[in-house]
């Protein structure tokens, strides 16, 4: 004859079964999501801005190794003397190699390869919040573009 115990159990594991967990409910259907021109992919880098993204990261990497050399950089701009601090390879005291320029006045940090104390060749330039202004080629800090006639410049997206 089974045991009392047996049985109970036997109860148990039966009721258990029954009322285990319920089965999953349907979830309400989701709707498709529009496609937009705004969802579409980005577009590819230039050989330029694949350059400056180069230039950034190597300057990044030199100037972690350099003390900052805190000065006035007047010929920076016209104007009123900014001040400035640049960590990276100097060639008597010039800006010449790799390095990182920031100009805390005017929020500006640049990034690259540095000429005659100016950013020459590829290069970037950001805000102090890291957001990105420009990225391509430099002639004497500005954008390379800039010494194209209007009608050359290219285009913004």
């Amino acid at each position: 004859m089974p045991d009392s115990r047996t049985t109970l159990a036997s109860l148990v594991a039966i009721m258990c079964v029954a009322c285990g967990p319920r089965a999953p409910m349907p979830q309400d259907p989701v709707a498709p999501v529009p496609e937009s021109d705004s969802a579409a992919l980005p577009e590819a880098l230039t050989p330029d801005q694949l350059a400056a993204r180069a230039a950034e990261a190597r300057a990044l990497e030199v100037a972690a190794a350099y003390p900052p050399i805190e000065q006035y950089a007047e010929d920076i701009y016209e104007g009123p003397a900014l001040m400035a601090s640049y960590q990276g390879e100097t060639n008597d005291g010039v800006y010449e190699g790799y390095g990182v320029l920031t100009l805390p006045d005017s929020g500006v940090v640049m990034a690259g390869l540095f000429a005659r104390g100016f950013l020459n060749g590829p290069g970037t330039a950001r805000d102090m919040q890291g957001e990105l202004f420009h990225e391509g080629m430099y002639l004497d800090g500005v954008p390379a573009e800039y010494s194209l006639p209007l009608d050359q410049r290219p285009k913004k997206g």
